[in-house]
């Protein structure tokens, strides 16, 4: 017990360094960017900076601006300064450059987006539009009508399936069984009493001749 106490405090505190150790999530800051009160030119270069030290992840020359409706919309990953010494951290402050002219407004970096139109010049800004939901596949089927007529039952006969017939009928045909059986047995006796008959008198007949 003694000895799993300081095992258990050690691996605690490697555990912690090694989170510390980690890069943490950069800023990526996004918006619309105006010149002089007109959306900027597609390919518009933008910079982040804190201090002098540049801190976007993109490397310098690439266009992080593209035409979004009536705006000029950018994005900007804005490192940590895990990630790269002086950058992001909590309370630093974020300055951009607009085709190397510094924009007018500023941020405090935070992990995470972070939205911020820019603008040189006039401090008007022209904002990114705004989505407006649609339903996919046009207009909304309409409602399937109410079936009408007698609600369905849970009766179902299956072909070849024996049905039973009802006390009635099954009452009748019994007792027209037994009258087809009551009318019939008169003739079978007497059948039966010819047959018999007829074997006596022969085998009398045939003691006769032997004699």
């Amino acid at each position: 017990m003694r000895i799993l106490l300081p095992l258990a405090a050690a691996l605690l505190a490697a555990g912690a360094a090694a989170a510390a150790a980690q890069p943490q999530l950069p800023a990526t800051v996004y918006g619309s960017v105006t010149i002089d009160g007109q959306p900027a030119p597609t390919g518009t270069e933008v910079r982040a900076f804190i201090g002098a030290t540049d801190c976007t992840q993109a490397a310098p020359g690439e266009r992080l601006t593209f035409r979004d409706g009536n705006a000029t919309a950018y994005v900007v990953t804005v490192l940590h300064e895990s990630q790269r010494p002086g950058c992001g951290r909590t309370g630093a402050v974020i300055t951009f450059t607009v085709d190397g002219r510094p924009a007018l407004q500023s941020v405090a970096w935070e992990p995470g987006p972070i939205r911020l139109d820019l603008s040189l010049g006039s401090p008007t800004v022209i904002p990114l539009p705004t989505p407006s939901p649609t339903v996919p596949g046009g207009p909304s089927p309409s409602p399937r009508p109410a079936p009408t007529g007698p609600p369905p039952t849970d009766d179902i006969t299956l072909p070849g399936t024996l049905v039973p017939s009802p006390p009635d009928a099954r009452a009748a045909a019994d007792a027209a069984d037994g009258e087809q059986r009551i009318t019939l047995w008169p003739w079978l006796m007497g059948g039966l009493l010819v047959i018999v008959g007829g074997a006596a008198a022969a085998a009398v007949a045939l003691r006769r001749r032997k004699d």
